[in-house]
């Protein structure tokens, strides 16, 4: 299992951020790897979303559950439905208030490569090439997501 934690300031009071980490629906207008979002179920503390984003110049879709933590301004997601090469995905994205009207943003993931079949991940990769993918996949996705924020 691979941990990475990517973090960024934002120029932006904590209820500004919270509102926008919310608005899953508008992430492709923020974060750029994202083509759309489709929100599938929203109840007053979590939301399911399917998420389509271009992945290592590949658009690869899933679907995420987001736990909401208003009051500790987290949102614990997991992904329900996979992309091809993932076994597993979750992590958080936490958001706490800095001095001077800033916000600090962290994302995580915690994640795992597809267990292999005859030898090959999604009938196409090396198991470790496959791993090495995604932990840059998930690299490059973090800190083109966190971006536009700061």
């Amino acid at each position: 299992m691979h941990h990475e934690e990517h973090s960024v300031t934002v120029s932006a009071p904590i209820d500004v951020v919270w509102r926008v980490l919310l608005d899953v629906e508008s992430y492709a207008d923020i974060f750029p790897p994202t083509q759309r979002v489709d929100l599938l179920e929203e109840g007053d503390n979590y939301q399911i979303a399917r998420l389509f984003v271009l992945v290592n110049g590949e658009l690869n879709s899933w679907t995420s559950r987001r736990d909401i933590d208003a009051d500790r301004h987290v949102i614990a997601y997991r992904q329900l439905e996979t992309a091809p090469i993932v076994g597993s995905m979750g992590g958080e994205w936490r958001a706490s208030a800095g001095p001077g009207g800033l916000t600090e943003l962290v994302l995580t993931h915690d994640f795992e490569v597809r267990a292999a079949v005859d030898g090959k991940v999604a009938g196409r990769f090396e198991p470790e090439e496959a791993d090495r993918l995604l932990e840059q996949a998930t690299g490059s996705t973090a800190a083109a997501s966190l971006a536009p924020a700061s």
